[in-house]
């Protein structure tokens, strides 16, 4: 049996932290609503970043492929770049979903989307060749560069943030 007097009681009051002045989660102290609102930003910049380029890049590749093999050549681009934009899409959105965990939970997660995407679309595509629904070489053409657009405009969005993303 513990005295009371000796026993010294949990602060039942979040700790604060000294340089932002915001309260902190007691269950992931590395978790402020600062750290929080700087994921949802970047998740935001960073979707809307890559989704405007691969748009307009499937849009163009719809176009050659119809150029190039009629109505089939354009199904099979607007599939392969649906595809591309909705697998790509999972990383921001993961970022969003894990805003509020400890910063390295965050990176984690993005790391293992990054991973987990490129074998979404590793299997999306083989399903695809195997039902044979659409031409694969069509729908690959489309989907290597909206997949560079999409990336490259989530880089050049993260890239033009103005939150610091690195603390010291």
């Amino acid at each position: 049996m513990t005295d009371p007097m000796t026993s010294p009681e949990p602060d039942p009051t979040p700790p604060v932290t000294p340089a932002s002045g915001t309260t902190s989660n007691p269950l992931n102290p590395s978790a402020t609503p600062a750290n929080t609102a700087q994921v949802l930003e970047a998740s935001r910049a960073m979707l809307f970043g890559g989704l405007w380029p691969a748009i307009g890049v499937a849009v163009l590749a719809a176009v050659v492929a119809g150029l190039l093999a009629g109505t089939t050549g354009v199904v099979a681009a607007i599939v392969g770049a649906v595809v591309v934009i909705a697998v790509c899409s999972l990383g921001p959105l993961v970022m969003r979903w894990t805003a509020a965990a400890d910063p390295m939970v965050v990176m984690a997660a993005a790391l293992v989307s990054m991973m987990g995407k490129l074998g979404l679309l590793l299997v999306v595509f083989l399903v695809l060749q195997a039902l044979g629904v659409v031409d694969t070489r069509i729908a690959a053409l489309a989907l290597g560069p909206t997949a560079l657009a999409f990336i490259v405009g989530e880089v050049i969005a993260f890239a033009r943030l103005k939150t610091p993303t690195i603390a010291v």
